[in-house]
């Protein structure tokens, strides 16, 4: 009641400024409250990469790559005409992303209009360089001597550490059943072969990721698993024996690339590839993609997003130009707002040579009715999800 009637409480001659503090006190707690509402129902989201500090844990952009897909471009030098290229693991809609580029003072200073930003939309590991087709399929066998699985590859033969290991990479029933002669053909080996590459296996703690480095990759979210394209149906469940069998890798965030041993479906041409050692490469054989296709789910990529692109040129802000040049830019997203994946990759390209600081770029949503029904719809899947549909 002190709020509503200070007469009693509050002296004559501060009763004035205490409704105004009082309105002001409410102004503020309004502001806020619709502040928060904006950023809940329209977010943005900000990635952002230095290069004076190429090495720190608070860079949100993938590193910088170079056309020859190496890291030469950490330092932010840029030579002329050479497109520098990074990405950002994004979740949601987002209608533009405003790009903003630092500059040092030794570099070169680019006319408004002489740098371009081009921006393409997928899952990360979709935009890598293809590599030569898979024209024959692999020659790998597994086999069961007495129960027990075994890897017969290149006249050797090695046991798997389990049978969930096995079907990883054979379903049940490509698994030969022999008997012990085998064994004095081809003696065993003591190295046991885990799970494939691109299975994703799962314990009480969480779900790994099995690269080709042979580590078990800890997928950071529900969220980031499902962005990232994964199939819940092809995970699977293991003990403690069979988890401990693969180091512990680094933690999969939204930036994550998909790992070696994914396949990927285009859906545009109806082709399918895989991702080995840093490239994608299209499957050609018919008996090597059924072979994947038993034992992994493709994720569903768009060809279209290797040549759909949004762009932009970036021009100097004379406002924040005072200490550094700066340039900037709004690229709108439209094109490629329907393309499946959560992965940006921003390309950039100078007519002379560049040294930079920073590269920051900010995705940001639309406040219009369609983006407003947007999230009222993933309110309602994620709240079915969580508590079932009314019958």
């Amino acid at each position: 009641m002190i709020l509503f009637r200070p007469a009693t409480i509050v002296p004559e001659r501060f009763r004035t400024p205490y409704r105004a503090l009082r309105v002001l006190l409410f102004v503020s707690f309004l502001g806020a409250g619709i502040l928060f509402a904006y950023d809940t129902l329209f977010p943005s989201q900000s990635f952002s990469f230095s290069f004076i500090n190429p090495d720190t844990e608070k860079n949100t952009l993938t590193d910088p790559l170079a056309p020859d897909g190496t890291d030469s471009l950490r330092k932010g030098r840029i030579p002329a005409e050479e497109t520098l290229r990074t990405s950002a693991g994004t979740v949601g809609s987002f209608s533009s992303a405003h790009v903003e580029l630092v500059l040092r003072k030794d570099s070169g200073i680019p006319k408004d209009g002489d740098v371009r930003i081009t921006l393409r939309k997928s899952y990360r590991s979709f935009f890598l360089p293809q590599g030569d087709p898979i024209t024959v399929a692999s020659k790998d066998r597994g086999v069961t001597v007495g129960g027990v699985p075994y890897l017969f590859s290149a006249d050797t033969l090695q046991p798997f550490l389990s049978d969930r290991a096995a079907l990883s990479h054979f379903p049940k029933e490509k698994l030969v059943t022999a008997n012990k002669e085998l064994f004095a053909m081809f003696p065993p080996k003591d190295t046991r072969i885990g799970f494939r590459e691109g299975s994703l296996l799962s314990d009480t703690q969480g779900v790994y990721s099995i690269d080709g480095d042979g580590l078990a990759h800890p997928i950071g979210s529900t969220q980031i698993f499902e962005s990232l394209g994964f199939h819940w149906n092809d995970v699977i469940p293991v003990n403690e024996e069979e988890l401990g069998f693969q180091k512990r890798g680094k933690i999969m965030l939204f930036d994550a690339a998909q790992p070696d041993g994914t396949v990927f479906h285009d859906t545009v041409t109806g082709t399918y590839s895989v991702v080995r050692r840093g490239k994608r490469l299209p499957i050609g054989s018919r008996e090597a993609l059924d072979a994947l296709l038993s034992v992994t789910t493709p994720i569903e990529a768009s060809g279209n997003s290797l040549s759909v692109t949004a762009t932009c040129t970036l021009k100097r802000d004379p406002f924040f130009s005072f200490q550094y040049p700066t340039y900037s830019c709004d690229v709108p997203l439209d094109a490629l707002k329907t393309l499946p994946g959560g992965s940006f990759e921003v390309a950039l390209q100078a007519k002379e040579e560049l040294h930079a600081i920073s590269l920051q770029t900010t995705f940001q949503t639309k406040p219009d009715r369609g983006n407003l029904g947007l999230f009222a719809n993933q309110i309602r899947d994620r709240f079915s999800t969580a508590y079932g549909r009314k019958q």
